[in-house]
């Protein structure tokens, strides 16, 4: 009976405790995110990326925490922002109230908003011209969280401004779909990009392709990318986000991994 008991548990030196997130995959994933739109300089002219919106989510499943790598090219449907933890999602153990974040500046709650997916919508269309490196120029430190306590995003690059040539768009500022777009941008201190055009109905998300620019300092929605996409959907916006992003995977005390996240995005369409 011992031995079964040990085996239900998953016992390692009969703790007595289900022995999760001890393997090589990530158990938790602190991202980040700041939303930029363009600003101009009031004496200068100078064009920049300042910040509208900003959020921080934590997610924890330990051993099955969801893929969010960028793919080699571009593909459709990839799920690039969190919304849960997936079916894996756990409560993480031991917390008795919110976990919180901090930066040097500010700080903030976490709520839980599902099982091991804890958020905060710090900003929300604020559509300030602060400039974006400002903001997490040293990341985002998580406290209160039990073992995942202390783990910190990267700190973020500097996105000096992103061009968007588009010629053909409505009178929203959205882009009309087939339409040939040249994307450029100017920005240091950033592992990967990407781009992601997003087909967008009543505040929702109907269907997105996502492309992997890193290295590059721009890209172009031509063709092959439309044909990814379905032309006879209904939508109010045909969106483009431009991304950059820093990761990188932290090791906790009790040997649970977290992946932490800080990403700068360029909107194109900044919806009310």
């Amino acid at each position: 009976m011992l031995g079964l008991l040990i085996a239900l548990t998953g016992c390692k030196g009969c703790s007595g405790t289900i022995d999760l997130g001890k393997g090589p995959e990530a158990d938790a994933r602190l991202t980040s995110d700041l939303y930029t739109w363009e600003c101009a300089d009031n004496e200068t002219g100078d064009i920049y990326e300042g910040v509208f919106s900003f959020d921080v989510a934590l997610e924890y499943a330990p051993d099955g925490l969801q893929e969010r790598g960028l793919p080699g090219g571009c593909v459709y449907g990839l799920s690039m922002f969190p919304e849960d933890a997936g079916g894996s999602g756990a409560d993480i153990p031991g917390l008795s109230s919110d976990p919180r974040w901090s930066t040097p500046d500010t700080s903030g709650k976490l709520r839980r908003e599902a099982k091991g997916f804890y958020f905060h919508e710090v900003l929300s269309n604020v559509r300030s011209c602060q400039h974006s490196d400002e903001l997490l120029y040293e990341g985002v430190e998580l406290e209160d969280a039990e073992a995942l306590t202390g783990a910190v995003t990267p700190p973020a690059g500097e996105i000096g401004w992103v061009d968007t040539d588009i010629d053909d768009t409505d009178e929203d500022g959205n882009l009309s779909f087939g339409e040939t777009a040249e994307l450029s941008w100017d920005q240091e201190g950033w592992d990967e990009a990407w781009v992601q055009i997003r087909q967008e109905r009543e505040g929702e998300v109907w269907g997105t392709v996502t492309c992997n620019a890193t290295g590059e300092d721009g890209f172009v929605i031509d063709e092959e990318v439309w044909g990814l996409l379905n032309g006879d959907l209904v939508v109010e916006y045909i969106n483009v986000y431009v991304g950059f992003q820093n990761t990188d995977v932290l090791e906790m005390e009790d040997g649970q991994k977290v992946e932490t996240v800080t990403r700068g995005m360029h909107v194109l369409v900044v919806q009310d």
